[in-house]
């Protein structure tokens, strides 16, 4: 069996979606000769725990940890956690004068990101685990996009060995670089930096169509395309047992995804609907931020439909996309967010639920679902979206929720797998 190494910040117990993209590989890997050996922290800083995503590390991967130092450990000491909401390190509720300065020092200081320090330990210890263990493959996959680092550090130290660079977000073109208030210097480092993986990195990897476009112009020597996807093992699917009609969102709601004429059109139905309005329920868990409820309970009629399920385990996400009738999926309202494919999508897919989507026009992730008759798909602007929401409530399963095979992600392992044995 082949060995490749997979450098990455987050490996479970941390939940979210860039945990589950490499975890998934990593068990199906095995299936097509590929031993995976992953090299993570071993003091992660992450806000969110899931147990049981250990349940999937395959017996036959090996895990490799070393300590990170990182400056949220100085900034929770000197300011406490506090109950900000965070994306990418970004403080998103940043109203006040301390999270303004935090975000400018996170964006100046530390590029391209707090990850950095942790670049050269690892180099040292990989470049001599590498050697003993005979890997001629490596993958880094960010955010953070330090991995990425580590990566150019290897490969330049050994020219020979394999190096695919996984993008599962942008770098010097992810939106959120805007909050940081980058000086023209800081702007570039993060260019320069960004452009010296794209162009030493054996294959660069990225999620969707306009990233892979995207990357190409930014210097990508080769780039290619593997989406995310769903588990079919993760899905049990069941009738629903409720009468209500359930709108879900499950994850981080900031105020940069913020959808307010949804808000306002189902205020309005019911309002004039008597009937809608006694069934709706607006479900929403994770990290919550405090803009959305109030926008959200600025409508009186709305007020009492929000249930705030809190932090639930990937497991209990999936448990709960059974008893719900449409599921929301909202973009960032940006040009990065043109070619997200977040991977809620693909398990929408899976949980053969109906889609109602905000973001930008053009995205890939409208083509898709439009292509593959999903759902609706709106921009943030759209004022009339109440009459489709009402065709969503009337007829809730009056979609296509079949032949979703290419998106498994035991299909995109086999892809990997072919990418990882043609890099001769």
């Amino acid at each position: 069996m082949k060995k490749v190494l997979i450098i990455s910040y987050y490996w479970p117990p941390a939940g979210g979606s860039g945990v589950q993209r490499w975890l998934k590989f990593t068990k199906y890997l095995p299936k097509y000769s590929w031993q995976p050996i992953i090299y993570t922290p071993e003091n992660p800083y992450f806000e969110v725990k899931d147990q049981a995503l250990l349940n999937d590390i395959p017996a036959e991967a090996k895990i490799w940890k070393s300590p990170i130092w990182e400056p949220y450990a100085l900034k929770d000491k000197l300011f406490g956690k506090g109950s900000e909401s965070q994306s990418a390190g970004v403080i998103t509720n940043k109203k006040s004068l301390k999270n303004k300065v935090l975000n400018w020092v996170r964006g100046n200081v530390f590029i391209p990101d707090p990850k950095i320090y942790w670049v050269k330990p690892s180099v040292k210890v990989l470049l001599k685990k590498i050697l003993e263990e005979d890997i001629h493959h490596i993958i880094t996959t960010g955010p953070p996009h330090s991995m990425h680092l580590i990566g150019l550090g290897l490969k330049k130290a050994m020219p020979n060995l394999k190096w695919i660079a996984d993008f599962r977000d942008p770098w010097s073109e992810l939106d959120l670089l805007n909050e940081f208030q980058l000086n023209n210097s800081s702007m570039k480092k993060h260019k320069d930096l960004e452009r010296e993986v794209l162009q030493t990195a054996d294959v660069t990897l990225t999620v969707s169509e306009t990233w892979v476009k995207d990357l190409k112009r930014l210097g990508g020597s080769r780039v290619e395309l593997i989406t995310n996807g769903y588990d079919a093992d993760d899905f049990e699917l069941k009738p629903k047992t409720n009468d209500k009609f359930i709108i879900g969102h499950y994850g981080l709601l900031n105020h940069l995804r913020n959808p307010k004429y949804l808000w306002k059109s189902l205020a309005n139905l019911c309002v004039n609907n008597k009937a809608f309005d006694l069934k709706l329920e607006i479900h929403l868990s994770g990290n919550i931020d405090i803009e959305v409820i109030a926008e959200i309970e600025s409508y009186p009629c709305l007020k009492g439909k929000v249930k705030q399920l809190g932090y639930l385990s990937h497991a209990q996400v999936l448990e709960q996309y059974n008893q719900v009738d449409v599921l929301l999926l909202l973009l960032f309202n940006s040009k990065s967010g043109i070619g997200n494919y977040p991977g809620k999508i693909f398990e929408y897919f899976a949980a053969k639920k109906t889609i109602l989507a905000f973001g930008p026009i053009s995205s890939d992730a409208e083509r898709l679902i439009k292509n593959t008759n999903r759902g609706k798909y709106f921009s943030y602007d759209d004022t009339n979206v109440k009459t489709d929401i009402l065709d969503l409530f009337n007829n809730p399963n009056n979609f296509d929720f079949e032949n979703i095979e290419n998106f498994s992600r035991e299909k995109l392992t086999y892809d990997l797998s072919n990418l990882l044995n043609n890099l001769i």
